[in-house]
């Protein structure tokens, strides 16, 4: 279940964050959380996995009918791709009118996404 950020979730927001390669420094994720923040455009989702445990988030920037994936991001005992399909599914159920389109670092997860839902598997 995708959850919208909120300022109590920052602890666990910046532990997501710090798991990717590129913002291994905190001052980094800080950075990257300040970015969302500063246009009401940019949103953060957090997402809970079946167990009910923070297990991902994803970094969002709607432009008019697509909404671009800046950012995928699931802890390590949960990056699968039946993972990434629901988070994407959640998010897609969130935004209908919405094309979700991945980013550079998010392009492979989201075009078999879209690939998966294309032949019903």
């Amino acid at each position: 279940m995708l959850y919208q950020y909120r300022k109590d979730y920052e602890k666990i927001t910046m532990g997501l964050f710090s798991l990717v390669s590129d913002l291994q420094d905190m001052r980094l994720v800080t950075q990257e959380m300040d970015w969302y923040a500063d246009k009401e455009e940019r949103l953060i989702y957090l997402w809970k996995d079946a167990h009910d445990n923070w297990a991902g988030l994803v970094g969002i920037e709607i432009h008019a009918d697509q909404l671009l994936i800046h950012r995928l991001v699931l802890a390590p005992q949960s990056r699968t791709q039946q993972n990434y399909d629901q988070l994407l599914d959640e998010l897609q159920s969130l935004y209908p009118k919405n094309r979700i389109i991945g980013g550079f670092d998010t392009k492979q997860i989201c075009t078999k996404w879209e690939q998966s839902k294309n032949h019903g598997s």
